[in-house]
């Protein structure tokens, strides 16, 4: 009894910190209404440990996000309920240190010109190099990363300096 009960702890801490599976892969949620550029891409990418989870609104994306605490948004520029535009919008007021992919088609270049200034990470331009999908993804996971980490550290100093007060200085004692 109490090892399971040890267990169901340890799972529970393992689940709300993201340590349990999530440690030697990339989750990404990918923002398309088409279902065989999806397919493809997660089967491929899923060999080099980047797990795609499909969304085909905004809402669902914004789930995807949070349940899978995913560091990267891969985007068509325009899905069932919105436009490249739309994702950045919620990526910035609910998801600020999730990197944005954009994937355009060239006839599109006029439309997504002015992504990078709007907050996406990168635009691709189909046909993708599955190459350049993989390290542009990877590199978006790692800049996301480094932004918690650094939010993190942010946060725990902010803290400690709130339980310090003028004139008096904590020490270790030994």
């Amino acid at each position: 009894m109490m090892d399971r009960q040890l267990s169901r702890s340890m799972a529970s801490w393992e689940a709300e910190s993201g340590m349990a599976t999530r440690c030697s892969g990339v989750d990404c949620v990918f923002l398309s209404c088409f279902d065989h550029n999806a397919l493809f891409l997660a089967s491929m990418l899923g060999q080099g440990g980047i797990r795609l989870h499909r969304a085909h609104t905004l809402e669902m994306a914004d789930f995807l996000l949070l349940a899978t605490r995913g560091t990267a948004l891969v985007t068509d520029t325009t899905f069932l309920d919105g436009s490249w535009e739309d994702a950045l919008a919620m990526v910035g007021q609910v998801h600020p240190l999730v990197a944005t992919l954009i994937c355009a088609d060239l006839v599109d270049r006029e439309f997504v010109a002015r992504a990078r200034e709007c907050g996406a990470f990168n635009v691709l331009f189909r046909p993708i190099e599955l190459d350049r999908l993989r390290t542009s993804i990877r590199t978006a996971h790692e800049v996301t990363f480094e932004r918690r980490l650094w939010l993190s550290a942010r946060d725990q100093a902010s803290r400690s300096s709130e339980h310090s007060y003028p004139g008096f200085r904590l020490e270790t004692v030994k």
